[in-house]
């Protein structure tokens, strides 16, 4: 007697392949959303040596993007309610690829300019990615945030370890551009993803809106979450992108390192993240996520005065530092869509958590120009303290 299909579990196991597609090309664009910045670091001297350009200009360059987080999430917000999740998704990836093209081959205007570009794709690639997470991982949104923070780091790794060799072999300019298969490999990921997705008739309603494992706190309470999570993700984003702008420039001054030795070191930095990023999620189930927020901005207090102290011991302190990195992240991430109620809901509080990052640019801009250009004091301790105040408030 043969047994009779179940429609049932057809529909659950065409669900499970289109996540996991889903899954992938979500990892393909995580790696995009942080490796463009920091392609420019480790090629910094080579950079001025050929345009001759000022220090502010490179420090424009390294805090332009993030600049573009903070002064666009708004309009990316509203960009992705008219546009929808999928068509943003192709924004940001298509605004990737034509600023990586345009920065080392279209002269100064044309390096400004395809580093705005970038910065504008990658904003609303912020904000749409955990809509996605939201809307088809709503059962394991622990585990595939931070498969998601992994993949930032993975990206941020092979740009700021593999960009100084290329230049080395091929120049700057190709090295800089060679990273477009990333945002190429994810369009042709998100492409046949959607492709599979309009196959499956029911899948709209079984994820179209967020249904939180976590009971919702009440308004007033959770308008407190909201900003105390701005506040975390202010004070994370100074610390990791001063470190992320000139820690390779740094490294050759105090420890007189060469370019490709200092991106290593940096990569390490990134690599370490993945600790942070796997293993927050598993402690999630024996502490309350609020503490490690303040177990987080420890660790970044650690690892920026060990840096300073003794930049030589440096497997140390980028292994603390790269926890505090990945961890940080993935607890805010979590907290986002843990206080949504829906998707829409999801949107705002990801355009008011990431939009309030936009002040700390406005001093690393000067910061980074200073560190990474100087000649004759490189990275100076003493301004590198900029970076270890903001350590100590992380909110719990």
């Amino acid at each position: 007697m043969k047994k009779k299909s179940v429609p049932g579990a057809s529909k659950k196991r065409s669900l499970r392949q289109y996540q996991g597609l889903v899954l992938m090309a979500l990892v393909a664009l995580a790696m995009n959303l942080r490796s463009p910045l920091t392609a420019i670091p480790p090629v910094v001297a080579a950079m001025q040596q050929d345009l001759g350009l000022s220090s502010s200009v490179f420090g424009l360059l390294t805090s332009m993007p993030v600049l573009c987080f903070g002064l666009l999430t708004p309009l990316a917000s509203a960009l992705i309610v008219r546009t929808g999740i999928q068509n943003s998704i192709y924004l940001t990836l298509l605004g990737a690829a034509i600023g990586l093209l345009l920065r080392p081959y279209s002269g100064v205007t044309g390096l400004l300019g395809g580093t705005l570009l970038i910065g504008a794709a990658l904003a609303v690639g912020n904000i749409v990615s955990l809509m996605v997470i939201a809307r088809d991982f709503r059962h394991s949104l622990s585990g595939v945030t931070g498969l998601y923070t992994s993949a930032l780091n993975i990206g941020t790794m092979l740009t700021s370890s593999l960009t100084a060799p290329l230049a080395t072999i091929a120049g700057w300019r190709f090295a800089l551009a060679s990273w477009l298969w990333l945002p190429l490999l994810s369009i042709i990921l998100w492409w046949y993803t959607e492709h599979r997705r309009s196959r499956l008739s029911a899948l709209e309603s079984e994820s179209e809106h967020l249904q939180s494992a976590v009971a919702s706190p009440d308004s007033r309470s959770r308008n407190t979450v909201v900003w105390l999570l701005s506040l975390a993700f202010f004070l994370h984003l100074f610390i990791y992108y001063s470190l992320t702008a000139w820690m390779p420039t740094y490294l050759i001054h105090a420890e007189t390192m060469s370019a490709t030795q200092a991106g290593m070191v940096a990569s390490v930095f990134q690599v370490f993240a993945l600790a942070g990023a796997f293993g927050i999620p598993a402690l999630t189930r024996y502490f309350p996520v609020n503490w490690h927020l303040i177990t987080m901005g420890v660790c970044w207090l650690i690892a920026v005065i060990w840096m300073i102290v003794a930049p030589g011991q440096w497997l140390a302190w980028t292994f603390i530092g790269g926890i505090a990195q990945g961890g940080c992240f993935v607890v805010i991430f979590m907290l986002i869509m843990h206080n949504s109620s829906d998707l829409d809901d999801n949107r705002r509080i990801s355009t008011i958590v990431q939009g309030l990052g936009i002040v700390w640019p406005l001093r690393v801009l000067s910061l980074s120009a200073t560190c990474m250009t100087s000649p004759d004091t490189g990275a100076s301790p003493s301004e590198c303290w900029y970076c270890s105040p903001p350590s100590l408030p992380f909110p719990g």
